[in-house]
């Protein structure tokens, strides 16, 4: 009584090719004749002995291998956090605050314009928008 209720119910396997009765008799299931019909082809991107049209097609354009990996960084995020006036903010100082990971060190920090910004903080080595750079030379900050 024990050993029929633990059981679960199992579903048999599909066997393929086990006559009509069975749904999958006959050709099991790969339709008539044909390159896919038979046994151990492997058809990808083959397109019947035609020139294939990944390889028909040029190669045009550009990839640089030099890319400039990039971040964006809003300049109330900074504000925000409790720096104190005048002090130095560049990747190791972000790094050290938890806004950037350490993988990060090498990336170049764009820093954007914000409207709740309200701190004089002087920034080295990033990239900075016009609007930023405004704002932060009017609170009387730089940015380099």
């Amino acid at each position: 009584m024990i050993n029929q209720i633990s059981k679960q119910r199992q579903t048999n396997r599909k066997r393929k090719g086990k006559g009509i009765g069975s749904g999958l008799g006959k050709t099991a299931g790969r339709g008539h004749k044909g390159q896919k019909s038979r046994s151990g082809v492997a058809v990808r991107n083959f397109e019947g002995g035609q020139m294939p049209i990944y390889r028909k097609t040029p190669k045009r354009g550009f990839n640089s291998l030099k890319k400039i990996n990039s971040k964006s960084l809003t300049l109330s995020l900074v504000s925000f956090n409790k720096f104190k006036e005048n002090s130095l903010i560049d990747n190791d100082f972000l790094i050290q605050e938890g806004f950037l990971k350490k993988k990060d060190h090498k990336k170049l920090i764009k820093l954007i314009d914000s409207i709740q910004f309200k701190k004089k903080l002087q920034f080295k080595n990033f990239k900075v928008t016009p609007g930023a750079k405004k704002r932060i030379e009017e609170l009387g900050g730089s940015a380099s």
